[in-house]
């Protein structure tokens, strides 16, 4: 398939080494995105898989997965609060594109895929029933479907974007090329071979949409990004090869489990019996030994287990201090102190707020394309401006001190930014604390007004 797109695409805007760069991305990514599910590799012999009797796919094999931990652990410090604009107007406009889009579920599989593949992608399309534009999540090219980019030699700009999927139940081959000034669909057989224009009612009979705002609308993310390359670095990468080798371990301390429960035993000078039951007799030799033969029976020794889990354990601290995860094993006991534990998620704090930067200015251009998109094919104007990511503080909290903390200073700061601070522990937005407030007064007012009612002569006072 790979080779189809290829051809499709102009030489002049792809190298000679693209297709193998590609191929080699679409592996990494496949291999990441199977460690993540706990399908990882078996690098048995037969018989190693016949003496632990499985059959070493994916399904029957032993494996400790700290893959899964290792993004899950990262991605939850990654939560977007709000997109602000310049003005109170540019981020409500915002905040409803975005609930719109239930972009509070969106940006999990954002952030998710982001760290574990590396890269990934949001494609921008306007839809004319809503009169909104519509966010979608692409996954990155593995091998058989995706979003690819094109770049241009600097790497700054998408030239191309390609997009690749099954479609139907024949399991037609979808391939879509966003241009800057077009859209050209395609469809092919299950194996990507005798691409054709793909015409429905956005396109001509050459399967071409015309694209009006000039871009291509696809933002891409990338973990760790390089100068060097297109490509982002998963954060598995470097935890793979330790996870092999925990699973090693893992089957040698399984294997040696099974070797201490059923010892091996020899029989030496004779053959033993099939069946051994305590109190029995064996016979050795009916009619005696001779002088120059020896029968003996003894057992072999299985190795101890304490190595491999002092192993297990040196692995597990090699893939929290490199991937910088405060994994449950090297958290310390339920004595240690606040300020210790803190200090123990100093590195993946100092990788989220990285990643706040990076990710976030993907999150503003994102909003940044959808008011182009919006201006372009809607009847009515989104606002211009320059947008910010806001971040929900990625470090654990105390939420009953930060409660605390906001109410003793109520009288310093005012009921406004006291509500201010409690809002942040319940997630409260801007509509939510102006609506507190509104129904606060309203209720001060009606307090007031019965009052004028009870006291004689009060009701002089204008509430």
């Amino acid at each position: 398939m790979l080779s189809t797109i290829y051809e499709m695409l102009p030489k002049t805007l792809v190298r000679d080494e693209w297709l193998t760069e590609t191929d080699d991305w679409g592996d990494r990514v496949k291999l990441f995105r199977d460690y993540y599910d706990g399908n990882h590799r078996s690098k048995l012999t037969g018989n190693m898989k016949r003496m632990l009797r499985i059959s070493g796919d994916a399904h029957d094999q032993f494996n400790e997965n700290y893959c899964g931990l290792v993004v899950d652990t990262y991605a939850d410090r990654l939560l977007v609060e709000r997109m602000q604009g310049d003005s109170d107007e540019a981020t409500m406009w915002a905040t409803e594109l975005m609930d719109a889009n239930r972009f509070d579920g969106l940006q999990m599989d954002i952030h998710e895929a982001t760290i574990r593949d590396g890269d990934t992608f949001v494609l921008l399309e306007y839809d004319n029933e809503t009169d909104r534009v519509v966010f979608s999540h692409e996954p990155c090219w593995d091998g058989e479907t995706g979003m690819i980019a094109v770049y241009d030699r600097r790497l700054k700009n998408i030239l191309i974007a390609v997009k690749v999927w099954y479609e139907g139940l024949d399991d037609a081959r979808r391939v879509n090329f966003y241009y800057p000034d077009r859209v050209e669909k395609y469809i092919g057989d299950e194996s990507g071979y005798g691409m054709q224009p793909y015409v429905d009612d956005s396109t001509d009979e050459r399967g071409i949409a015309e694209w009006l705002p000039g871009v291509v609308p696809v933002i891409h993310y990338r973990n760790r990004m390089r100068t060097m390359t297109q490509y982002g670095i998963s954060e598995l990468a470097s935890v793979v090869p330790l996870q092999d080798a925990l699973n090693r371990g893992l089957m040698s301390m399984v294997m040696t489990a099974e070797l201490t429960a059923f010892l091996i035993r020899v029989a030496k000078g004779f053959e033993p019996p099939a069946e051994v039951s305590p109190g029995m007799w064996i016979t050795i030799g009916a009619e005696g030994l001779s002088n120059d033969q020896v029968a003996d029976a003894f057992t072999l020794e299985p190795g101890g287990i304490v190595p491999f889990i002092d192993q297990a354990n040196h692995l597990i601290e090699q893939i929290a201090t490199i991937s910088r995860t405060p994994l449950p094993t090297t958290l310390g006991g339920d004595s240690a102190s606040g300020e210790a534990l803190k200090q123990r998620e100093s590195g993946l704090l100092a990788k989220v707020r990285k990643a706040q930067v990076k990710v976030g200015n993907a999150h503003e251009d994102l909003m940044r394309m959808a008011v182009v998109l919006h201006n372009t094919f809607s009847g009515t104007r989104a606002p211009v401006s320059n947008w910010r990511c806001v971040w929900r503080d990625a470090q654990v909290r105390n939420e009953a001190q930060m409660i605390q903390n906001a109410l003793a200073v109520r009288d310093i700061v005012g009921e406004r930014e006291t509500l201010r601070l409690i809002a942040e522990v319940y997630g409260y937005g801007m509509g939510k604390q102006e609506e507190i407030q509104q129904e606060k007064q309203a209720q001060t007012a009606q307090a007031m007004s019965a009052l004028a009612g009870s006291l004689p002569g009060f009701d002089n006072f204008n509430v």
